[in-house]
């Protein structure tokens, strides 16, 4: 059991190192590191390691993440992608990748986000497009569906202002719904938001299960 531990974090340890020595890395602060312990004895532990992988169009960042105890440790790895302006191109570009998993559990994120400019003034009159996806495998029940999502939301952006925003979303749990909101409309300092969820009831048939309406203040120059 003591030589499984010792194993379990040498592999931890090679992991944050390795990353630390990719080409073109840059380790941008040093490792966070702590150990927990409880009368006197070892409980668990964690350390982080943030690398700095830009290049000259994009902004990237690679943190390596491993907590938990000896005998049962969880990995995570996160990736954070941005596109850096540039007077030549027009619109934000963004990813984020993640990943975690140990001897239980298996999950996967991501994120995508991308602006589309148009008019006279692309950089503040623009549309917004992003998608979220998680999806997680318990590794400890074999065949089991992997839970999945996906949400997808569209905004509009006109002279700097937020007008509105929709919202799809869905997964493999039957919780499908849409959000509508409208923000600051007639020159009001407040956004208005329809939320409606419904879910699959027997594969065919769809039941609402929740519906709101929200009113949220937003600042404005008075």
């Amino acid at each position: 059991m003591l030589t499984s531990a010792v194993i379990r974090a040498g592999v931890a340890f090679a992991l944050l190192a390795a990353v630390s020595g990719t080409a073109a890395a840059q380790v941008i602060q040093k490792p966070d590191l702590a150990v927990s312990a409880n009368d006197g004895r070892f409980t668990g532990y964690s350390a982080a390691l943030p690398v700095d992988i830009s290049s000259d169009t994009e902004s990237a960042r690679l943190t390596a993440k491993v907590a938990g105890t000896l005998e049962s440790p969880t990995y995570d790895l996160d990736l954070n992608l941005i596109q850096k302006p540039d007077e030549a191109r027009v619109g934000k570009r963004a990813l984020a990748l993640g990943a975690s998993w140990n001897d239980r559990e298996a999950r996967f994120r991501s994120s995508m986000s991308k602006a589309f400019g148009f008019g006279l003034l692309p950089r503040a009159n623009y549309v917004s497009v992003s998608m979220d996806m998680n999806a997680s495998q318990v590794i400890a029940v074999p065949g089991q569906i992997p839970v999945a999502r996906a949400n997808v939301r569209s905004a509009l952006t006109l002279d700097g202002k937020p007008v509105g925003s929709i919202a799809l979303g869905g997964g493999t749990t039957g919780d499908e719904g849409v959000d509508l909101s409208v923000t600051r409309p007639f020159d009001i300092p407040a956004e208005f938001t329809v939320s409606l969820r419904a879910a699959n009831i027997n594969g065919q048939d769809w039941r609402l299960q929740d519906g709101r309406f929200m009113v949220k203040l937003v600042k404005a120059n008075w």
